[in-house]
């Protein structure tokens, strides 16, 4: 084990330490129930922030290799070893992904419904999705890739928004095909090549027979969890459905997943004669891409806006991926941070706007004019998700839009349009919000606490620095 305090075994265990602590937890208020889960999750929240900070600090961040080796020995009988490793790319997204889900729980602490359930699931999946991120070989990486569903099978079923049972049964059956497909492929790489790490999985030598099926087998189940047709549907009911904020959050991670398995899956020689499918299922996905943005650019619901909004950026990342580029995927690592940060922000700030009018029984129109703090806020997040340069998204968009367009000039024009609408769509709403109407029921009171303010006011700091300099945050970084 070179990582000899075992530090990535315990910011995977940490979360269900925390979930433990969550259980045994005992409400003190009856007037806010649940106050003593949630103060436990933000405290293990923060914490393992903390101690992912700290492994920034002692990783080598030049280099591309995996770092902090831990290995257990899992099975003598076939001999198969758990690995667990990191490196600035994966701790990125650990690091986003735990300010995002901070966000959301705090987005969530004046809902008293079912709060220590949901902050139960929601540890639980923070620890799953660290160790999908850890995980170097494929066993372990295929156990924390289906482990996650449990937690966010519970997180969609008690948001109590989504009620078409058909749409949860497709959840379940597409995950579930998609776990047994990832499944044959992974023991057919573990017959031709042991305990794969992942990264040796590129290079991996398959029959020919076998290959196509091990590489195709691999991109249907990744595929299959990101809102691309025919799988958009599902993933957009229970997307648009939510109005929970950390349920939408969580819910909005699970592309982020599949993303991340691309990166380590890709192989390094596409096989000969899959080009041609390849191009397709591009083509599908700019397709969807597009139709999506322009649903998010005519609907009304602010819901569906941010979901457009989710949905355009992964599939751009996709299609950054699919380049085999490594300028290209060091640019997604830092783009992915700022949009994370801003995807989980703005739905947050955008459900408490939804939430003051189901209140007030009246139209939001002109509520930023009297809600000044949060005019700031979500002014801000705004022109960030857009775009603008506030954040890595920025500089590191341009990267791969420029890659894009320099692989296919068609499908990059296609691109930019559709990130053009869906840029247009949350101004749209920005400025409907701005809009200055006399008759809007809510005023000052209606403002987001100072308290949560600072806050996001430090959010932003983060987006901010990410811009000016990626890993500001590490002391040897140059």
């Amino acid at each position: 084990m070179d990582n000899s305090f075992a530090m990535l075994s315990l910011i995977v265990v940490f979360p269900l330490l925390g979930m433990l602590f969550v259980l045994g937890s005992k409400d003190t208020e009856d007037t806010m129930p649940g106050r003593n889960a949630l103060n436990v999750c933000l405290f293990t929240i923060v914490s393992n922030i903390i101690l992912i900070w700290r492994i920034f600090m002692i990783l080598n961040e030049k280099s591309p290799a995996l770092q902090l080796i831990e290995k257990f020995d899992w099975l003598n009988i076939p001999n198969i070893d758990i690995v667990l490793g990191v490196d600035v790319f994966s701790l990125l997204l650990i690091l986003a992904v735990h300010i995002a889900v901070l966000i959301g729980v705090l987005g969530v602490r004046a809902n008293t419904e079912r709060q220590k359930t949901l902050m139960v699931f929601t540890l639980m999946f923070l620890s799953m999705i660290t160790g999908l991120f850890v995980a170097a070989d494929i066993f372990s990486f295929y156990i924390f890739f289906e482990a996650m569903l449990l937690p966010l099978f519970m997180v969609i079923g008690m948001s109590g928004e989504v009620r078409k049972q058909g749409v949860v049964n497709r959840f379940f059956l597409y995950n579930f095909t998609g776990a047994i497909i990832l499944f044959s492929a992974t023991m057919l790489m573990f017959r031709y090549g042991g305990s794969v790490l992942l990264s040796e999985v590129g290079g991996l030598r398959l029959p020919s027979p076998l290959k196509y099926y091990v590489w195709s087998a691999i991109a249907l189940a990744f595929v299959s969890r990101i809102p691309v047709w025919p799988f958009h549907y599902w993933i957009s009911s229970i997307n648009a459905g939510i109005r929970n904020p950390l349920a939408f959050i969580i819910t909005a991670l699970l592309p982020l997943t599949s993303i991340y398995g691309f990166i380590r899956f890709l192989p390094e020689i596409l096989p000969s004669g899959v080009e041609n499918y390849a191009i397709c299922g591009e083509i599908i996905a700019v397709v969807t891409m597009l139709f999506i943005a322009l649903i998010g650019f005519t609907n009304r619901d602010y819901q569906y806006k941010i979901f457009a909004y989710v949905t355009v950026y992964y599939v751009l990342y996709l299609l950054g991926i699919l380049l085999n580029d490594k300028l290209v995927m060091t640019g997604i690592g830092y783009s992915i941070f700022s949009f994370l940060i801003i995807m989980a922000s703005l739905e947050v700030v955008s459900s408490h706007i939804y939430h003051k009018e189901q209140e007030a029984d009246s139209t939001s129109t002109g509520f930023l004019c009297r809600a000044r703090r949060l005019s700031f806020i979500y002014s801000f997040l705004t022109f960030a998700a857009v775009g603008l340069p506030v954040s890595a998204v920025f500089i590191n968009n341009f990267l791969i839009l420029s890659q894009l367009l320099n692989f296919n000039v068609k499908m990059g024009v296609l691109l930019i349009l559709a990130l053009a609408f869906v840029g247009v769509s949350l101004i749209q709403e920005l400025l409907r919000l701005r809009q200055d109407n006399k008759e809007c029921r809510l005023g000052k009171n209606d403002d987001i606490s100072k308290g949560f303010f600072i806050f996001m006011s430090f959010v932003i700091f983060i987006l901010l620095m990410s811009f000016i300099k990626p890993l500001w945050f590490v002391a040897s970084a140059e």
